[in-house]
């Protein structure tokens, strides 16, 4: 997985699952810091977080840097410091003259030094001018080249993918596993790669040695959201990435019917991808404390609040909504935080993963002072990915404001299962898969996605009758929670094994522990 893993439930949970089942798990992320480090799970899973050196992306920018410092050689390099100094010599040459001292020798010498300052100013323009030029048309190029997602080049536009490569590749071949799970775009070329090797490694007089591997599409790679350094080039050259590796692989696993249909569409794969969508456990009646994820460990038990309302210290009668998740533009808060002011006393709780200490944050902080909400919107460090549902239980509901992109379309992110499961009923945008699901379950109401005064008016109503959206069909939660998807990922995992792949065959884990290390 190419993060430190922490904060993605779904990587963990899956991990979980095949752990219990008995098969023998490594998760393999990059490291927050230089060191490497390997923890075993509570489930019995083995977790390594490698260092992070990328040399290609770095070597990349250093190329890039140097083609935009060239500047013509007969100009020279930047010498405004050489102006100041030459004409500060000037004026104190001129005040020597002003004085009468030695005057005929000195105005020869003073003429000379106005000539050569001169010369100088007038190269000083040049380059500034020359400058000028060469940054607008480098800005002009970048700007033009970051719009035109044809005719990409994956190696030449994320060479990371290559990093990821150096990083987990040689883990990979020592730990010569059967099977090779790759989470999300960045990690299949490693994972098709790694298997080709373990092939090529055996003899052939012993017979073929198959390496299966899983891709595990997290999302709808050519529809995320552009913003910041997701530019339509980028986007264009990972979803290259991807489609040069994806045909090869032995299975396909993704997160929501629709985002499988386009795979298998647009692919030609000969089987639809599983479905394994990103749901939550159902939720324990009680939970004595949370765990808020450090930067660097995998959770630190702390003594807080068992649920949301505990938390910030809102009574219960307080209307409070709440959104969980990660904190970028384009999941649409600012839509919340301004419906607000037409939504008098309701409270808004942001559970910001993985911190609320960061830019993005501090952006939603003014845009509260802005519009005069600051006392009703509560920015809080997230709990564990397994007692989320039960930490948001006390909301009275939870949003989903995801902005427009083709990715956002096909969704059904973790947070609606959070909420859902844990009895809260949702306000989500009108994304397609999104509002397909709310309607066809009845569990919430649907808004146009950025319109802050559609968000207050629906929001108005879900709160009004908050007991008839509630999800209680009994069958439904049992499918919906983890445990029917799990069931699903072990299906996965025994027709790719031919073996039974159960639940419950798993042990501790502590001899996997001692064997990666070993490894390593």
């Amino acid at each position: 997985m190419a993060n430190n893993v922490i904060n993605d439930s779904r990587v963990l949970k899956e991990a979980a699952v095949l752990a219990d089942a008995g098969l023998r798990v490594t998760v393999l992320g990059v490291s927050l810091d230089e060191h490497t480090s390997v923890d075993r799970l509570e489930s019995g899973a083995v977790m390594v977080r490698l260092p992070g050196t990328f040399t290609f992306r770095d070597g990349r920018r250093r190329r890039r840097q140097r083609r935009r410092d060239w500047r013509l050689p007969l100009l020279g390099g930047h010498i405004p410091g050489e102006l100041v100094v030459r004409k500060a010599l000037l004026e104190a040459r001129r005040a020597e003259l002003n004085v009468g001292a030695g005057r005929g020798p000195r105005l020869l010498g003073h003429r000379a030094r106005q000539l050569v300052f001169a010369g100088a100013r007038a190269r000083g323009l040049l380059i500034r001018h020359q400058n000028r030029a060469f940054k607008l048309g480098w800005r002009v190029w970048d700007g033009v080249v970051a719009r035109t997602p044809w005719a990409v080049s994956w190696p030449g536009t994320v060479p990371e993918a290559y990093d990821y490569e150096t990083i987990f590749g040689p883990v990979i071949d020592r730990l010569d596993p059967d099977v090779i799970h790759a989470h999300d775009m960045h990690t299949i070329g490693v994972a098709v790669r790694a298997a080709a090797r373990s092939a090529r490694a055996v003899p052939a007089i012993l017979g073929p040695r198959v390496v299966k591997v899983v891709y595990d599409a997290h999302e709808y790679v050519p529809g995320i959201a552009r913003y910041g350094a997701r530019t339509p080039r980028f986007i264009a050259a990972w979803a290259r990435h991807e489609r040069d590796y994806l045909p090869v692989v032995d299975r396909v696993v993704t997160v929501s019917p629709a985002i499988a249909e386009r795979l298998r569409r647009e692919h030609a794969l000969d089987r639809l991808p599983d479905v394994i969508l990103n749901t939550p456990d159902l939720p324990e009646p009680n939970l004595p404390e949370s765990r808020v994820p450090g930067p660097d460990r995998l959770g630190v038990t702390v003594p807080v609040g068992a649920d949301i309302r505990g938390r910030i210290g809102l009574p219960a009668g307080v209307p409070l909504i709440v959104y969980s998740g990660g904190i970028t533009v384009v999941r649409g808060i600012d839509t919340a935080i301004r419906a607000l002011p037409k939504l008098p006393g309701v409270h808004l709780a942001v559970v910001a993963v993985p911190s609320p200490d960061l830019p993005g944050v501090d952006v939603l902080r003014k845009l509260a002072a802005d519009v005069g909400v600051t006392e009703r919107v509560h920015f809080l460090h997230p709990v564990g990915p397994r007692e989320v549902t039960a930490f948001l239980r006390t909301a009275d509901a939870g949003i989903i404001p995801m902005l427009r992109a083709p990715n956002h379309e096909m969704a059904l992110p973790n947070k609606l299962f959070e909420y859902s499961l844990g009895g809260l009923p949702v306000l989500v945008s009108d994304m397609a898969s999104l509002r397909e699901f709310v309607t066809r379950t009845g569990i919430g109401e649907v808004f146009a996605a950025g319109d802050s005064a559609d968000f207050a008016a629906k929001c108005t109503v879900l709160l009004g009758q908050l007991d008839s959206y509630r999800l209680t069909d009994p069958a439904f939660r049992e499918e919906a929670a983890w445990s029917g998807q799990a069931a699903r990922l072990r299906s996965v995992y025994a027709d790719l094994l031919d073996r039974d792949v159960k639940k419950g065959q798993g042990g501790a884990g502590s001899d996997d522990y001692k064997l990666v290390r070993r490894l390593l």
